[in-house]
């Protein structure tokens, strides 16, 4: 699209498409026009059924999908958001009609020419298109999903075979949460399918690389101004910096044989929660949240059951290893070298499930208003 220069008040320049007379606007040129109005309440995104597929490209960002919106006043007229840089693009007569929607005394931009037949708004069909968005407050598919999903987990891990069943699933979060807890303590570690090779030894590079990456995560989920992934990796970047700095490298090697039991319930959790959240946009978790929902619903739940019955009855403990003797355990060497009792070991689990199942109410208490003010047209979000 050929995009010039043009000012649209005085001091701000937009990008003008000369063909079909459409505006981008980046960011700090959108505070500048519409000052303290909010967009939110101006605008509608408009849902995209997954499979429908929709080509806008950011104008500044080239690669990045832009979000159909729908502006008040101008429902004919194509306009979009972009994920990552936040910029917009307002079809013809659009941005007329935003600033009439936010009640602002915006001084209007020169008139432009309107559009004939054969110019409308950039939007490319075919291959190669940029990937379709679902939406994660709207439709009861987003509301009745986990609950149904952990009924029927629950349902599954009621016999034996189930919850055998459900134990090999939650064996990848089991040993990715050994490898998390090495990681953040700035540990090597490799997590493989029923055993994850650590290092003792602290290093360096890895902690750098383990901080190189949150701090990559954080800048870009800022970006994209996603503020659930934008506090999660905030809370790991301090877990690391405390876990790293403050706690001796003695009690972090409990923690990383703690962690594995850990990662079944803390991951398992997380992404129950993050079902009504997007993360990073160019993991189209729009997608693939549907997917993962399944493994994340049997490993919580399991977890849940396990540790309510092992702490009612000790002798249900998940005592032993998978791979190794019986006394090479998480649990073994737990109450062997640290210290821990078999009750306490089964109350900490408890309560950390307790806790998740606790956020995660949460969460879906909050996805519940945050649809049902979709349907009364009002927003939960304050956009500026």
């Amino acid at each position: 699209m050929p995009l010039s220069g043009y000012e649209a008040s005085p001091g701000v320049e937009v990008e003008l498409c000369s063909q079909c007379r459409g505006l981008f606007l980046d960011r700090s040129e959108i505070r500048e026009l519409v000052g303290r109005g909010s967009l939110a309440k101006a605008t509608e995104v408009v849902p995209v059924s997954l499979g429908e597929e929709v080509g806008m490209r950011c104008p500044k960002c080239i690669d990045p999908a832009m979000q159909p919106l729908r502006v008040k006043g101008a429902t004919e007229v194509g306009s979009w958001q972009c994920r990552a840089c936040g910029g917009m693009w307002l079809g013809d007569g659009a941005f007329f009609e935003l600033a009439r929607a936010l009640r602002t005394s915006l001084p209007v931009p020169r008139v432009l020419a309107p559009l004939t037949a054969s110019h409308s708004p950039p939007v490319f069909t075919g291959s190669g298109l940029t990937h379709s968005r679902s939406a994660y407050d709207q439709g009861a598919e987003n509301l009745i999903a986990v609950p149904l999903v952990m009924l029927l987990s629950w349902l599954f891990c009621s016999s034996d075979l189930g919850r055998f069943m459900a134990s090999l699933v939650g064996m990848p979060f089991h040993e990715l949460g050994h490898a998390v807890g090495s990681w953040l303590s700035s540990r090597i570690a490799i997590p493989l399918p029923f055993f994850t090779f650590w290092y003792d030894d602290q290093s360096v590079l890895m902690g750098l690389l383990v901080a190189g990456i949150l701090g990559w995560l954080l800048f870009h989920t800022y970006r994209e101004k996603n503020w659930f992934m934008l506090g999660s990796a905030s809370v790991v970047l301090l877990a690391w910096a405390v876990i790293t700095f403050l706690i001796p490298p003695s009690r972090t090697l409990m923690w990383q044989i703690l962690s594995g039991a850990l990662g079944e319930i803390v991951f398992g959790a997380f992404i129950l929660i993050a079902f009504h959240f997007p993360l990073p946009d160019r993991l189209r978790w729009d997608f693939w949240r549907w997917i993962a929902l399944i493994p994340a619903s049997i490993c919580f739940t399991q977890a849940l059951v396990l540790w309510r019955a092992a702490s009612v009855d000790l002798r249900k403990l998940p005592w032993g290893s998978a791979i190794g003797s019986d006394s090479d355990g998480d649990m073994n060497r737990l109450v062997r070298h640290f210290d821990w009792t078999a009750a306490d070991l089964a109350a900490f689990y408890l309560n950390v499930a307790y806790l998740g199942l606790t956020a995660l109410a949460v969460a879906y208490a909050y996805a519940a208003y945050r649809l049902f003010q979709k349907k009364r047209g009002q927003s939960p979000f304050s956009k500026t």
